[in-house]
């Protein structure tokens, strides 16, 4: 798998206060595993019995030491009918792991800072879900604009030297509607789908003064050379909701179109581009999952021959031979963490093995609360 890891998504939520001295008998008598609708809550073998919630936690680093299926969290804590707001966890807070009908379930015992006075101290912010700093360069970075968005937003000219790169030395020129003082950023053309693009920041800008028909500009810290045709935007701020809940993705299928990673193979934790968007009905929390397809078996001889579709006459000879496909394998679970009107942005949540851009997804089921 990748060696680059998100601490973040997916949340964790509990709050009950169960007594400590019933830990050890309850989960003893408990099996590590509880059933679902559809999903089976995997408990890690090294889970601890209790966690003390530390500064610079995230809920998904907590969900991670206790799960093996971070994403299913909502299961630890559906039992809790009394809670009124499951996701604030905040330093300082004990959390308890203890089993209720046979169903794992974390509860918190209430944390209070008191002064000598005796007065309650706020407890501060609770716990990030995401680790912002970790996503920022990726979800931050990158951007996706159609055909027609792409031909509308102000482009890169080129300066007075003439030549295809721009290293900032000297002042740039732009065609399009911008505000002088402003501070913009540069996007470069890294991948194309359908009628989509995948842009990649690639430096600031800040406009200086605007001649007859374009604008001039220096170029701020850019991270390679600009080229012309680049396109100059606002910033693309991060906008992701405080509460991420993994929930059942929509009914539509397509295809991993890009990869914000640069590699050709691709595993947990990277982050990936699909094909399907808002348009489609997609939101920020549902899950999908990446499919392998299943081999296709000759039947036609005394033992079944597995086809080699890299040998062109094995895949030729698919037409008249009998031939049984297997189903397929899901090879890779994805929530989204950011969507477009026809693409979205997936984060890998968990992978059985590496797959490529161009593989084929279909939603993935999540119990319902």
């Amino acid at each position: 798998m990748t060696m680059w890891r998100f601490p973040a998504i997916a949340v964790i939520g509990f709050l009950l206060v169960v007594p400590a001295t019933a830990l050890a008998t309850q989960q003893n008598e408990s099996s590590a595993t509880s059933t679902t609708q559809g999903d089976v809550i995997r408990l890690r073998e090294d889970a601890p019995r209790e966690y003390v919630v530390k500064k610079g936690d995230t809920l998904w680093d907590i969900s991670e030491m206790f799960l093996s299926d971070p994403w299913l969290w909502p299961e630890l804590w559906r039992v809790n009918d009394d809670i009124a707001n499951p996701h604030l966890i905040y330093p300082g807070d004990r959390l308890y792991l203890s089993w209720v009908n046979g169903r794992p379930q974390l509860s918190r015992k209430a944390y209070r800072a008191m002064t000598p006075e005796g007065k309650i101290e706020p407890k501060g912010n609770p716990i990030p879900t995401f680790d912002l700093s970790e996503l920022e360069p990726f979800l931050d970075g990158f951007h996706v604009l159609s055909e027609a968005g792409l031909q509308n937003v102000p482009q890169i000219l080129g300066d007075n030297r003439g030549a295809p790169r721009i290293n900032g030395m000297t002042p740039v020129f732009v065609d399009g509607n911008v505000e002088v003082g402003e501070h913009y950023r540069v996007y470069a053309r890294i991948e194309q789908f359908a009628d989509m693009h995948l842009l990649r920041d690639v430096g600031g800008m800040r406009i200086n003064m605007q001649h007859d028909r374009t604008a001039e500009g220096d170029l701020i810290d850019p991270a390679r050379e600009i080229r012309r045709g680049d396109v100059v935007m606002a910033r693309q701020a991060l906008d992701l909701p405080d509460i991420i809940v993994p929930k059942s993705g929509a009914n539509v299928d397509g295809t991993i179109v890009a990869s914000l990673n640069s590699r050709e193979k691709h595993g947990k934790y990277d982050v990936m581009v699909i094909d399907r968007g808002s348009d489609d009905g997609v939101e920020v929390g549902q899950m999908f999952q990446a499919l392998r397809p299943g081999t296709a078996i000759f039947m036609d001889e005394e033992v079944p021959e597995a086809a080699n579709l890299y040998k062109p006459y094995d895949d030729l000879s698919r037409r008249w031979r009998e031939t049984l496909n297997l189903p397929p394998q899901a090879t890779a679970e994805m929530l989204v963490l950011k969507t477009y009107a026809k693409a979205s942005v997936v984060m890998v949540v968990d992978a059985q093995e590496w797959f490529e851009v161009g593989a084929y997804f279909v939603p993935k089921q999540i119990a319902a609360n």
